[in-house]
């Protein structure tokens, strides 16, 4: 049963793609079938009697179905000689014969395919008011229902063609519907190569830029005292070799993300668990950094601690390398539903952002931009300002099940937001004493 369905509905998508290829030859093949029809439909009994099978009856059957031709290229035109015939015939013989209304049913079967609602009810009104006043002229001898199946015939023609009018147009919707998900899906797709490749760009820099900027640190403290302390420069020889090989192993592990499958889960990078070896990397080449934690401390879900752990990492590695040799300050705060982070360094009294000579230097770099990114990932949010020789990043992560909205702002900018409560717009952020 399922497959003879399956038959007729590819046999019909077939000849629906033939007679949009060729048109004028399904229009008469459809001809040829409705005339042949109409004769042998002439032959069939009426009230009881014989039907028509003069030859002058069969003629103009195939004179009225011969309009057929045009339905495609002007169905209305097709409409009026296939009516017209059915006129005809009534006015010539002054008899009922239902055969005659088959030409126009099909005529109008086709108007109503290819015209709006409204256009196809005005011609079929016309159509059947022509066929109801021939035979109230010359009808004498009709009964009411040979009028009414004379227009009945005519009415199921307008039906058909608006319900295939109407399936056509359904299938148009699902094919449009099925290119725009298609679309949208390459969209999402190329969206997600972007956004990954931007996370492993963020990767990348941020293991690239510490690990040189601490290179750089060690190799110039090794510089100064390789004739006075050659002891500790040797030292310092050995902790650039680890940082070069730590920094070869981030990246390899980044790169390789590249060969995974798309659906794999990337592993975990460092966390908070890893700072306090990255402040010693600092602090051994010479940086002069004081790290303050306040409430209890505890495990951060995944991606926070990664966050977390990167934002202290890209903003040590700007401090050491744009005012090396000034204090910074690392201020953490386990609150019950977020950490705050706070990054202080001092500038350089030379510098031109302190004689106020400066343009306030640039706050929208790449290292920034993906600190910004990491925090609005995890729902944070992110002060970057200068106040007076102090350049401040304040970062707040949320550790709950729902994310904060997201707020980024720098510059500047003023700060109200509520976990940070108490807070003087624009003023440093105030920490418990520092520890070292």
């Amino acid at each position: 049963m399922i497959s003879g369905n399956l038959s007729r509905v590819d046999l019909d998508e077939r000849w629906v793609r033939f007679s949009r290829r060729r048109p004028l030859v399904s229009s008469i093949v459809v001809t040829v079938v409705v005339a042949v029809g109409t004769v042998l439909a002439l032959r069939v009994v009426q009230r009881g009697g014989p039907g028509d099978t003069s030859l002058a009856a069969a003629l103009l059957g195939v004179a009225a179905s011969a309009f057929l031709v045009l339905k495609n290229r002007v169905p209305v035109l097709s409409v009026v000689g296939t009516t017209a015939g059915a006129v005809i015939y009534i006015v010539a013989t002054g008899s009922f014969n239902s055969a005659m209304s088959l030409p126009s049913a099909v005529a109008l079967c086709a108007v109503a395919g290819r015209s709006p609602m409204r256009r196809a009810m005005t011609v079929t009104v016309s159509a059947a008011g022509a066929i109801l006043a021939a035979s109230f002229i010359w009808g004498d001898n009709w009964l009411p229902v040979e009028r009414i199946a004379a227009v009945g015939w005519l009415l199921l023609g307008t039906c058909i063609g608006a319900l295939g009018r109407a399936r056509s147009g359904y299938v148009e919707a699902m094919e449009a519907r099925a290119e725009a998900a298609e679309s949208q899906r390459e969209v999402e797709a190329t969206q997600a190569v972007l956004a990954e490749r931007m996370r492993i760009a963020r990767d990348i820099h941020d293991a690239v830029a510490h690990h040189l900027t601490a290179i750089n640190l060690q190799i110039g403290t090794a510089q100064r005292l390789v004739h006075t302390r050659p002891e500790v420069a040797e030292q310092m020889l050995a902790q650039m070799h680890d940082i070069a090989g730590a920094a070869l192993s981030e990246v390899k592990a980044t790169v390789g993300m590249l060969r995974r499958d798309s659906l794999t889960v990337p592993e975990p990078g460092a966390g908070m668990s890893s700072m306090p070896g990255m402040v010693e990397v600092y602090r051994n080449a010479g940086a002069s950094i004081v790290v303050t934690v306040a409430g209890e401390q505890r495990s951060l879900p995944g991606d926070v601690d990664q966050v977390a752990y990167r934002v202290i990492q890209e903003s040590l590695t700007n401090a050491v390398r744009h005012a090396p040799g000034m204090p910074v300050a690392v201020r953490c705060r386990y609150d019950d539903d977020a950490v705050a982070i706070v990054v202080e360094n001092r500038l350089r009294p030379d510098d031109a952002r302190v004689s106020g000579t400066g343009d306030g230097g640039d706050l929208h770099g790449l290292g920034m931009i993906g600190m910004r990114e990491r925090v609005v990932a995890v729902g944070g949010t992110l002060d970057v300002r200068w106040v007076d020789d102090l350049f401040v990043v304040d970062a707040v992560l949320p550790t709950g099940t729902e994310s904060d909205d997201c707020e980024v702002t720098a510059g500047g900018d003023v700060d109200d937001h509520p976990d940070r409560a108490g807070r003087r717009p624009g003023a440093v952020p105030k920490h418990p004493a520092t520890t070292r």
